[in-house]
C-alpha cells in the first residue's frame, strides 16, 4: 500500500465490503482495514431476510453460500425458501406473552440463517476478486479529516475518500465528533453440534422489556440470545437469562463462549465534509424493535460508494430503508415504556389468529 489512496474503507464487515466491491468495480483503488484477523466473525444471529437475499444475489454467486436466487423480494411458497447448505431457510415464528409460537406471514418471515464467518468469506472473496486490497489485523488510528489522512502501522496515509463501516464503536463516527448514546445491547451462544428445526422469536416483557428471544438454527450450530433495549434492561441480565433458556432447552452448552455486542440504531447520516461517509451500524442503521443491521449494511454500503463514483446519486434503497426504519424505531420506542407494551403484547396474538392481520403485522415486524 502507498502513501496515499483514493479511498480507505474501515471494517470488512457487509457494508464495508460491499462499498469496497461497488468502488473496485468502478475502478477506484480501495484499501479496506479490519482490526480483527479474520473477516467476517461477530456476535450476530445469523439471519438473512429475504430483502437482504435478494440484495446479495445481485453480489455474485449465492449458491456458495447455500442460498437460492430469489425471483422477487418475497417468497410465497415453500419453493421459494432455497436449499439446506451453508445457509438454512426458516418460517419465522413468533410469540407474544409466553403463548406457542405461532408461523408469520411467508410472504414477509422467512429467514436463512448464514454463519458471519460463511457470509464475510463470501464476501471477501468478491472483494477481492474486484481488486480491492483487503488488510486485516490493522487498526485505523489518529484519523484526521481535516487533513483526509490516518495512521496504518505507523505511517500516516492521506485517502481522497473515507468510509467508515467499523460498526457501533466506530473510530470514524467519533473523529467526526457524533454522538454515541448505543441503545441496543445483543447477547448470545452458538452451540455447535446442536440442530433445531424451528427458528423462534419470543418476547418477553417481564425479563426483557421490548426485547426478545430467539433460537436461530444454522447448519453446524444454533444461535441461542437476546435483545435489550439498555435503557430497560442492563445488559448484565442477559447472560443469566440465555443460561436458564439453554436449561430449559435442553441445551447443554458446555464450553461455548458466551458473546456480546451493541448494536447502533441511532441514525446519524451517512454524508458528511472532507469526502467522509459512514456506513451500517456506524451510521445507527440498523432496526431498533429487530436489531436487524444487515440489510441496511449491504444497501449503505452501496449505495454510498455510488454515490462516490456517481455524485449526486439518489441513494433509493437507503431512502426506502429510513422510511422502514422509522416506523420500526416508533414502536421500539412506545415499547419501552411498560402500559403500551403490555397491551400490545396482549392484543397481537389475537391479531394473529387472521391471516390478512397476521400478515400486516409481519410486514411491520420484518419490514421489506
Amino acid at each position: 500500500m502507498t502513501d496515499s489512496v483514493d479511498t480507505v474503507v474501515v471494517g470488512a464487515g457487509p457494508a464495508g465490503l460491499r462499498a469496497a466491491q461497488v468502488l473496485a468495480e468502478g475502478g477506484r483503488e480501495v484499501v479496506v482495514l479490519e482490526k480483527n484477523s479474520e473477516v467476517g466473525p461477530k456476535t450476530c444471529a445469523g439471519g438473512l431476510t429475504l430483502k437482504s437475499v435478494f440484495e446479495l444475489s445481485s453480489f455474485g454467486p449465492v449458491e456458495d453460500l447455500g442460498l437460492a436466487r430469489p425471483s422477487n423480494r418475497r417468497a410465497s411458497s415453500d419453493h421459494d425458501f432455497g436449499e439446506v447448505g451453508l445457509a438454512r431457510p426458516f418460517l419465522t415464528e413468533i410469540s407474544f406473552r409466553g403463548e406457542r409460537p405461532a408461523p408469520m406471514d411467508p410472504s414477509n418471515s422467512v429467514v436463512h440463517t448464514v454463519a458471519r464467518r460463511a457470509l464475510g468469506a463470501w464476501q471477501l472473496s468478491l472483494t477481492l476478486a474486484a481488486g480491492a486490497e483487503v488488510l486485516t489485523g490493522v487498526v485505523a488510528s489518529q484519523i484526521d479529516l481535516e487533513s483526509r489522512s490516518l495512521m496504518i502501522d505507523g505511517r500516516r496515509v492521506r485517502f481522497r475518500s473515507l468510509i467508515g463501516a467499523d460498526g457501533a464503536t466506530s473510530g470514524v463516527r467519533r473523529a467526526l465528533g457524533l454522538p454515541d448514546r448505543r441503545e441496543i445491547f445483543a447477547g448470545e451462544y452458538n452451540v455447535y453440534g446442536v440442530q433445531r428445526d424451528e427458528l423462534i422469536a419470543l418476547c418477553d416483557s417481564a425479563e426483557l422489556g421490548g426485547g426478545y428471544f430467539w433460537v436461530f438454527p444454522h447448519a453446524e450450530y444454533t444461535s441461542v440470545g437476546a435483545m435489550v433495549h439498555k435503557d430497560v434492561v442492563a445488559p448484565g441480565r442477559v447472560r443469566p437469562y440465555l443460561e436458564r433458556r439453554l436449561v430449559e432447552l435442553g441445551i447443554d452448552r458446555g464450553e461455548t463462549p458466551y458473546e456480546g455486542a451493541i448494536i447502533g440504531t441511532e441514525y446519524v447520516g451517512v454524508e458528511f465534509p472532507n469526502s467522509t461517509y459512514l456506513v451500517g451500524d456506524a451510521a445507527g442503521l440498523a432496526s431498533s424493535l429487530s436489531g436487524e443491521g444487515i440489510y441496511a449494511a449491504l444497501i449503505s454500503g452501496e449505495e454510498v460508494a455510488r454515490s462516490i463514483l456517481e455524485p449526486g446519486y439518489p441513494r433509493p434503497k437507503l431512502e426506502s430503508w429510513l422510511r422502514s426504519k422509522a416506523v420500526q424505531d416508533a414502536v421500539a420506542r412506545l415499547w419501552l415504556r411498560r402500559g403500551p407494551r403490555l397491551a400490545s403484547f396482549a392484543i397481537l396474538p389475537l391479531l394473529f389468529r387472521q391471516r390478512w392481520t397476521r400478515r400486516w403485522i409481519s410486514h411491520l415486524l420484518l419490514r421489506p
